[in-house]
């Protein structure tokens, strides 16, 4: 072996650019890369370098004209998955890729032609999938081929999943017709039914009506029917139509058939999550947070139909949120992100507002509930309920003031009338200084603060003035809470010692000889139980948020806050980790324009880490349409990977 493959073979990660001694050496080389058989570890340096790359239009040419002819399925189907996955490669040379993907369709005779046309029909369909400037019409063309059910299997199967996909974003009936065809395929029956069954489940998610919904969900679990009948090894289709049963079963009220079916559900979720384990299948995790939330659901639907018809003192105290959370199922069970649709509720909510509509014990605890909510619990969905029982039993809304329960009308009219005009007559400086001490005076979390901290805390907050959602109170109080326990936390770790560290923050320390360094899961976990000690109502992993799903959701009355956790190994001063905000921002298009960014910081540190006030602040994300909100972030940089002072 020459010195190049010996480097390009060696077992771990890929070769650094500095392990090849540099960019220019690198393409020095180019000629000899091409030829090799390991040419793709050289395409991994690359885009692991991508951001300080000289020329990255020639890497992204080197790339693509090595696909154009690589027929190794382990080969392209690593690297497709790294170029989908990577927004630097994407964001100028996504139509590159897209034209390579759709070519390389062409050819499927050979079962190795096969499997690798397959993959790169996946790819395609991702680059459509995402939103980007992709256009589909060529992709739909490859779909509806009515050649392609005569192909070999490997090229074959990947069509069938490739429509369901498909269909789920488009909902385009030429997708589904294509589907049909492939039922009379032997062995390709099973799958096919599959996806047919999961675009009607789709089609009864968008359902305008009961009855409309009704047939959907019929179709549907006929179609998981034939799925199992053509395949014993479906716990996925055994799962979903379990399901479908499952909530049939709660509408009409047969407790006995709910449990049975729910049982099914966890079983099936189980063998299917134990048969995934491994597959190259992660961009299509929505398809399995789907399942996942079917088995919570399951969960909460037994929960309810017990209770509903049991006395209130029975009640465990978690059972409202059970109830509340299958009153509002079509939030979190969906089978795409713009499945935003409540077709669900038309089956699940007749059954709870009718128990609440016949009780009144039932009906008064919401509202008492509502008037002293606690911090944990779902509240836009209690008033939803609320809402719908008394319109339900024509009661009239009833009439609030802006002085808050408990308080006389007219007096509050009068005390606010004369507020406005004390107000009124007070200098514009005048009043932001008043609104900026009611809003950041909190003795309890900002005047003890060290003088460091102190420092740290104006800094950020300055940086967050011209944040619009910032000035509203209610915002700008919560926030500026977390903000403050964000900085204590990180205070708190920057000053704990190795030695008298607990397993959970080892994290922060210079990894022992043999150990791997952490990764962000740790910092996450480690932050999410801060916070929670620190009365936060914060969750982990939580699905459904812009799309995605959210590493720490901080929940605050009316809005939330998502923190993204990252962990950097080489480079992670400010400006090199402003290629997280994009990800970081993009969460919050369903809410207030502020986000957390937190870094576990992981290079070596030889002499010192960053003082305390270093390692915190905010960043303003300009849109990138003037027609739009910007949005801003906090970001907070955890030092890891540390020695003692000693040491250094």
């Amino acid at each position: 072996m020459t010195p190049l493959e010996t480097l390009l073979a060696r077992h771990g990660d890929a070769p650094t650019l500095e392990d090849f001694g540099g960019e220019d050496q690198l393409w020095a080389q180019a000629d000899e890369l091409a030829t090799s058989r390991l040419w793709f570890r050289a395409a991994e340096t690359l885009l692991a370098a991508w951001d300080r790359l000289s020329s990255p239009d020639r890497a992204a040419a080197f790339i693509a004209e090595a696909l154009t002819t690589e027929n190794r399925p382990g080969v392209v189907g690593d690297l497709l998955d790294r170029l989908c996955d990577h927004p630097g490669y994407l964001e100028h040379h996504a139509a590159t890729l897209n034209r390579i993907a759709l070519r390389r369709t062409e050819s499927h005779a050979t079962a190795l032609e096969a499997e690798t046309a397959g993959l790169f029909l996946e790819v395609a369909l991702r680059l459509a999938l995402a939103g980007s400037a992709i256009k589909r019409y060529g992709l739909l063309d490859i779909l509806v081929d009515p050649q392609a059910v005569s192909a070999p299997i490997g090229y074959a199967r990947q069509v069938v999943r490739a429509l369901g996909a498909a269909y789920e974003q488009w909902r385009d009936a030429d997708l589904t017709t294509a589907l049909h065809a492939f039922t009379d395929i032997p062995n390709l029956r099973s799958d096919a039914a599959f996806e047919l069954a999961m675009c009607h489940l789709s089609d009864a998610f968008n359902a305008a009506d009961r009855p409309s919904l009704l047939t959907q969900l019929t179709t549907s679990r006929s179609h998981f029917n034939e799925a199992i009948g053509s395949d014993e090894d479906r716990p996925d289709a055994t799962a979903y139509r379990a399901a479908i049963n499952a909530v049939l079963a709660f509408e009409a009220g047969d407790n006995e058939a709910l449990a049975t079916e729910a049982a099914q559900l966890r079983r099936s979720t189980s063998e299917h999550t134990l048969w995934l384990t491994g597959l190259r299948t992660g961009w299509r995790d929505g398809r399995y947070d789907t399942e996942a939330a079917w088995y919570t659901l399951s969960t909460d639907l037994e929960q309810a139909a017990t209770h509903l018809s049991s006395p209130l003192p029975t009640w465990p105290s978690q059972t409202i949120q059970h109830i509340l959370a299958v009153y509002t199922a079509h939030r979190s069970v969906r089978l795409t992100s713009t499945g935003t649709a409540s077709a669900l509720q038309l089956l699940v909510a007749p059954r709870i507002e009718d128990a609440f509509a016949v009780r009144e014990g039932l009906l008064l605890h919401v509202r008492a509930l509502l008037a002293d909510a606690p911090p944990n619990w779902d509240r836009h969905a209690a008033e939803e309920l609320r809402s719908a029982v008394e319109s339900r039993l024509g009661f009239q809304p009833e009439e609030t003031t802006g002085d808050g329960p408990g308080k006389d009308g007219a007096a509050g009219d009068l005390a606010a009338a004369l507020g406005r005009q004390v107000l009124a007559a007070l200098p514009p400086g005048a009043l932001n200084g008043l609104h900026e001490q009611l809003t950041d005076s909190d003795p309890s979390h900002i005047a003890s603060l060290p003088k460091a901290e102190h420092d740290l805390f104006n800094t950020v907050v300055e940086g967050l003035q011209h944040c619009p959602d910032f000035q509203s109170l209610p915002v700008r109080k919560h926030f500026i809470r977390l903000i403050t326990a964000t900085i204590r936390f990180l205070a708190n770790r920057t000053n704990r010692g190795r030695d008298k560290h607990t397993k959970k923050t080892a994290y922060l320390f210079a990894p022992k000889p043999g150990e791997k360094l952490p990764l962000e899961i740790e910092l996450q976990e480690d932050l999410h139980d801060y916070l929670d000690s620190a009365c936060f109502e914060a969750q982990m992993e939580t699905i459904d948020r812009s799309g995605g799903r959210a590493d720490i959701l901080v929940l605050f009355p009316g809005f939330s806050i998502v923190i993204e956790c990252k962990r950097e190994l080489k480079k992670a001063e400010p400006e090199d980790l402003k290629r997280y905000l994009g990800q970081t921002v993009a969460y919050q298009a369903a809410g207030v324009t502020l986000g957390m960014l937190a870094v576990l910081d992981l290079t070596p540190k030889p002499h010192w880490f960053p003082n305390l006030r270093d390692n915190m602040w905010t960043e303003h994300v300009p849109a990138p349409d003037a027609r739009q909100l910007d949005r801003w972030a906090v970001v907070v940089r955890v030092p890891g990977n540390r020695t003692t002072p000693h040491d250094m």
